[in-house]
């Protein structure tokens, strides 16, 4: 089996890495050509923080999309802002039976990719691993979870190979009939986690010990979760804020990714994570002022990171 990742920051070197130990052929896509020269040269490091080892991986790193030709499973892990496009690059290096999954954060990447792929090759997933990249060549595992996908055309039989690739690579992974409701109970947990790690400039774990971010956190959920159940959705947890709470304490130290783009004053996932739920609920005639005025911070704090950063760079 051969597996690309398209999109090799934290989270795919994460498991582009984790499946190469396994002996699987993996090639990891990304332009950030320092990252893909260090694990040419040198390998991928990933720190495990629950035991404090470092583990070496191997892979080949890329930057020439011609080399994920011949995959039989294409991760696609950019940002969400990007989704479009890389569909619109790798589409012709797919094969007829490739199998293009998501397990990116947010609302609307599987719509995306089944446009561009069709339902028949296209996978959606969420998961509750966690990864920080720490500098090229090296990430940090920095939290575990179970990882659920799904067929965008239901025949699930399509993934048995790449559900047992994963379980052998030490992922908890399983095939989930209905992965709307999975992807809007992850999403609930990003809206009220990513933005807030952002804004504070901490990790996951050290918000809850802010009262006032706690609250914050509290009040976006109770947006996103309105909207969620005018919709029908069926959310995996009887408690939405103290699951929140729960996954910002078992990832305490990881650097969320909106964190980790405010880190490198690079574009952020907030129309995907806080600005769905205001999108939804306007569709739905739900107010959402928490989500709508932090997804206007984050905004201005992109734009005023990027001046930033040009600025420096003179």
């Amino acid at each position: 089996m051969k597996i690309s990742i398209i999109g090799a920051g934290a989270m795919g070197s994460l498991f582009g890495g984790k499946l190469s130990l396994n002996g699987i052929d993996v090639v990891l896509y990304d332009i950030n050509k320092a990252h893909v020269d260090r694990i040419n040269s040198n390998g991928l490091s990933i720190e495990e923080s629950s035991t404090g080892e470092t583990l070496k991986a191997y892979p080949l790193a890329s930057s020439n999309p011609q080399d994920v030709q011949g995959s039989d499973l294409m991760i696609v892990f950019v940002k969400s802002t990007a989704t479009d496009s890389v569909a619109r690059q790798f589409v012709k290096y797919a094969k007829e039976k490739t199998i293009v999954l998501t397990l990116q954060n947010g609302l609307g990447n599987e719509d995306i990719l089944r446009k561009h792929f069709g339902e028949n090759r296209t996978a959606a997933g969420v998961t509750s691993q966690g990864a920080t990249f720490l500098e090229p060549g090296k990430i940090r595992h920095a939290g575990s979870g179970p990882t659920h996908i799904c067929m965008s055309d239901k025949n699930n039989g399509k993934l048995t190979d790449i559900v047992n690739a994963f379980t052998e690579s030490g992922f908890e992974i399983d095939i989930a009939e209905n992965i709307a409701d999975l992807v809007w109970s992850k999403l609930i947990i990003n809206v009220g986690i990513n933005a807030v790690t952002a804004l504070s400039g901490l990790e996951n774990g050290k918000i809850l010990e802010y009262p006032e971010l706690k609250s914050l956190m509290a009040d976006l959920v109770g947006e996103a979760v309105k909207v969620a159940q005018e919709k029908g959705v069926k959310l995996s947890y009887p408690d939405p804020v103290q699951i929140v709470y729960d996954v910002s304490e078992k990832t305490a130290l990881n650097r969320s990714s909106m964190l980790q783009d405010f880190d490198r004053g690079s574009m952020t996932e907030i129309d995907f994570i806080n600005n769905a739920i205001v999108r939804e609920g306007a569709k739905l005639g739900i107010d959402t002022p928490y989500n709508s005025l932090i997804t206007k911070l984050v905004k201005s704090m992109e734009l005023i990171n990027r001046e930033r950063k040009a600025a420096g760079a003179q």
